[in-house]
């Protein structure tokens, strides 16, 4: 597995829609073997998993978050990450 977003570096700039909350991330990795099923955690807590395309698109609070996939095989990939909400301003 390769992390295809985020990458280093990790803070990521999310923007605030029109509504006035922060918009989604897209999270992707690719996978050797893409039909593998991926199970994506964010600080311990499972989130979803994917199959075949293996993107993601979440909202995680601003601070420092880890980011954990693994696959079906037990292959594991940790990345560490910071949201910062850019303002309108």
């Amino acid at each position: 597995m390769q992390l295809i977003y985020p990458k280093q570096p990790t803070r990521i700039y999310v923007p605030t829609d029109l509504d006035g909350k922060p918009s989604r991330t897209v999270f992707a990795v690719a996978h050797r073997l893409p039909e593998s099923t991926i199970y994506w955690h964010i600080d311990n807590e499972y989130i979803g998993q994917t199959r075949t395309f293996h993107s993601i698109e979440l909202n995680p609070p601003v601070g420092k978050h880890l980011l954990t996939l693994v696959d079906e095989r037990g292959n594991r990939l940790e990345q560490r990450f910071e949201i910062i909400v850019k303002s309108g301003n």
